[in-house]
């Protein structure tokens, strides 16, 4: 990587947006926080589970963290509510930089699914920056007769109401990227949530749900293993992992761009100074191959940003699904 910087404009459409992210990742090797950004141990909160995607890759940014801030960086896992009872107790912490959240989908989705949450997306949060997307692989069985997103596409149209998709629960990212499909296409497909994934991607195996959308991370072992069938990626670009899986933009609709990303955040009213010096580090680390290397087989794209491009992203997100929401009267019990 060259020494000197050199600023990097993606147009970028996370989960279908219409604003651009100005992204810059590539910083020097070398580039280490100037100061401690805080005077205490840090916690990443992970709103889920762990050994989840998002947990997963919490992990690798608080490794790296650990020594470019001048401080302990732990995980510590917060479950439950679909993402809201550790998003909470974040909103609600101190605003010292002592406590963050890794922020994925979910957060932007929330408000549109919950009308008595505890706190604002945008306002209770302050930005420290995007660690990168993940896309969805459309999937199928492996007996399914389709073999091409376009032939799903024609098989569903002459099939209507027939096809049951499975996802991980009403609202979900992967729930929300097909329902953008169905719209965009004009299909009339049967959702069927589940209690988190393993049990819909056991049925989906067996047939009895013919199609989801899982994340890049999930779907790629099932696929080289001959157990499903990638139709096509949901993000703008072919993977290079399966680079003959062609993307849903390029073949059944035109700026079709759904992806799942993961962000750290702060209390709102942290420190403008330790804000920077956070984002600072963030970014430098997601600069380094080690954090790279370690980050690709969880089909993660790195993304990096400033926390103002952030703040953009995050409210065009929020306001995207709020319509892919309402326009398919999506309700959570």
């Amino acid at each position: 990587m060259r020494a000197n910087l050199e600023f990097v404009r993606t147009a970028f459409r996370g989960a279908g947006l219409a604003a651009a992210l100005a992204m810059s990742i590539a910083l020097p090797q070398t580039a280490k926080a100037a100061e401690a950004c805080t005077t205490e141990m840090v916690t990443l909160v992970v709103p889920y589970a762990p050994g989840g995607v998002v947990d997963l890759i919490a992990r690798v940014v608080a490794d790296d963290l650990r020594g470019r801030i001048g401080q302990n960086v732990i995980v510590e896992n917060k479950p439950g509510a679909a993402s809201n009872i550790g998003t909470g107790a974040v909103a609600r912490a101190t605003p010292d930089g002592r406590t963050l959240i890794m922020a994925s989908a979910a957060h932007t989705i929330n408000p549109s699914l919950y009308d008595k949450l505890t706190f604002d997306a945008l306002k209770s949060f302050a930005p420290v920056g995007m660690v990168g997307i993940v896309p969805n692989l459309i999937v199928v069985p492996a007996d399914f007769p389709a073999n091409t997103i376009q032939e799903f596409v024609a098989y569903a149209k002459a099939n209507p109401g027939k096809i049951a998709f499975g996802s991980a629960g009403a609202g979900s990212s992967p729930h929300l990227a097909v329902e953008m499909l169905k719209a965009k296409t004009g299909l009339d497909m049967l959702h069927v949530p589940y209690q988190g994934q393993p049990q819909a991607v056991q049925d989906l195996l067996a047939n009895r749900v013919q199609m989801m959308a899982l994340t890049m991370t999930l779907a790629m072992p099932l696929v080289k293993d001959g157990r499903l069938k990638a139709l096509a990626i949901t993000g703008t670009a072919r993977s290079a992992d399966l680079p003959n899986v062609p993307t849903v933009a390029e073949t059944v609709s035109p700026g079709f761009n759904v992806v799942n990303y993961l962000a750290v955040l702060a209390p709102a009213g942290t420190p403008d100074k330790t804000i920077t010096c956070l984002s600072t580090a963030l970014r430098a680390g997601l600069a380094q191959p080690e954090t790279i290397a370690r980050l690709k087989p969880m089909g993660v794209t790195i993304m990096s940003g400033s926390p103002q491009d952030l703040a953009a992203f995050m409210q065009t997100d929020r306001d995207t699904w709020a319509d892919v929401i309402k326009q398919a009267n999506i309700k959570v019990q």
